[in-house]
């Protein structure tokens, strides 16, 4: 059964483009951020609430950071927001820091999954991330700056 968002797809692109140059954030886009309707299982992805936008422009700071640090190359997502049955749906933990806007699985054009969890090592808030280390991916979230304990590693 596909669920109806309270938002169009039109209205979150609109709203968040719109957070995403108050904030001077260029390199990304709403539909990185959310993929609203992208479907699972009969489900579509529903956008976040506009509340978490704040922290999904405190990771995109962060992915800023990841695209020019060392060699600078394009970042790119997989994964951002997920609604709660979106994330029940692929799996995702109960508790995911995608549920907040707050936590992306990344890559970095030309950078292993290590070269990119050793670049956010070397962030000045790393000790507020949570970075997960994956075969084809890093996982970063900005659960510290959340109020969540930090940092977690895995």
């Amino acid at each position: 059964m596909i669920q109806r968002s309270v938002m169009t797809k039109d209205e979150w692109l609109e709203c968040c483009q719109g957070a995403l140059e108050a904030h001077h954030i260029t390199n990304f886009h709403p539909l990185e951020i959310c993929d609203v309707g992208r479907e699972v299982q009969g489900h579509c992805l529903q956008p976040p609430p506009m509340s978490l936008l704040s922290y999904a422009m405190k990771l995109a700071n962060v992915l800023l950071y990841v695209r020019e640090a060392g060699r600078v190359a394009p970042v790119l997502v997989n994964s951002w927001y997920r609604d709660r049955i979106y994330n029940n749906k692929i799996g995702g933990v109960p508790y995911s820091m995608h549920l907040t806007c707050g936590a992306a699985d990344i890559t970095k054009v030309d950078h292993t999954p290590d070269e990119v969890a050793e670049i956010l090592e070397q962030h000045p808030d790393s000790d507020l991330f949570g970075i997960g280390r994956y075969n084809t991916f890093t996982h970063i979230d900005i659960r510290g700056m959340l109020g969540r304990r930090s940092p977690a590693r895995w």
